[in-house]
């Protein structure tokens, strides 16, 4: 096994806590951006058209589920994800003056792009979810599942999603499993501390996605904290972020273009949709299984150790 240097890393430069709080909050308003520009357009054609709700008994959560599900279209699905270009472009430039290190300390122990590992890391996933997915509707076979082919609009949504998706997800593991996690390796000097910290944080950030309007707050959020915490695991015993950001890239690319769930997702248009199925305990088991089934099959291969990985040298 290779030194595991991703947290070690960290600790050049400069690391004063008032500079992740400077830099998270920059990130996070240049990130409003393309909402800020888009959300007053959209109202005041909508408004035009008549198409717009009032809020009802002050109904607050309805309102944001209204307001979100405006975006629910092709343009909404592009200004969204043109948020996340916006917050990773303008963490991956300030980074340097900031701290006084080098940018690709964020993304690998080795201070390269290992883009094997990121493909490695879709591959992997792809496999085993589809297997997984196989294996559930061969259990449900009564599931109720749509096809739906729009022709060229379909083609000019899987090219947006081939270009941008990579910056949405990158976008959220560099933040995450990059800044974050190093960031509160160095304070609490726990590996494990910054594991479960920032898919607690991770799972918060998704409390306004359809998800959990669909299901309610506390069924779907531990399903993102598990899908985080799985994210987290393999960038700490990889020793870096490509394996989980390929992980992260093929799960929301599929859930976008391919098979998804309906109303699960902003702005997708999979080919294959599932009906709204009742909440179930395997949604909340299937990151574990996921994590464990691809530990078990590439941590020979990729020379993963979780003892050299969780110790704070």
């Amino acid at each position: 096994m290779y030194n595991m240097k991703y947290f070690e890393n960290a600790r050049e430069g400069k690391n004063h806590w008032l500079l992740y709080v400077a830099l998270l909050a920059i990130g996070y308003v240049v990130a409003q951006i393309p909402s800020v520009v888009y959300m007053p357009i959209l109202y005041v054609r909508k408004a035009i058209n008549g198409e717009m709700p009032g809020l009802q008994n002050g109904d607050f959560s309805e309102a944001i589920k209204t307001s979100m599900n405006m975006l629910n279209d092709l343009p909404g699905f592009v200004v969204l994800m043109l948020s996340f270009v916006f917050w990773i472009g303008v963490t991956w430039l300030l980074f340097k003056p900031f701290h006084k290190r080098d940018r690709m300390t964020l993304i690998s122990g080795e201070k390269r792009f290992r883009l094997g590992r990121f493909f490695v890391g879709v591959a992997g996933y792809f496999v085993i979810m589809g297997l997984v997915t196989v294996v559930a509707l061969l259990i449900s076979p009564e599931t109720n599942i749509t096809f739906q082919f729009d022709g060229s609009k379909y083609i000019v949504f899987v090219i947006l999603a081939i270009i941008l998706v990579p910056f949405q997800t990158g976008c959220e593991e560099l933040i995450f499993r990059g800044y974050i996690m190093q960031g509160l390796g160095l304070c609490t000097k726990s590996k494990i501390w910054a594991l479960v910290i920032t898919s607690v944080t991770f799972g918060l950030m998704h409390s306004i996605n359809p998800e959990v309007f669909e299901y309610g707050f506390f069924k779907a959020i531990p399903v993102f904290i598990l899908m985080g915490a799985m994210l987290g695991f393999f960038t700490i015993v990889d020793d870096g972020l490509e394996f989980s950001w390929g992980i992260h890239f093929i799960n929301n690319f599929v859930a976008f273009a391919i098979f998804g769930n309906e109303g699960s997702t902003f702005g997708a248009s999979p080919l294959f949709v599932q009906a709204k199925e009742e909440f179930s305990i395997a949604m909340w088991l299937t990151p574990i299984l996921v994590t464990v089934v691809m530990y078990a099959l590439l941590h020979k291969k990729l020379g993963w150790n979780l003892k050299e990985a969780f110790e704070m040298q």
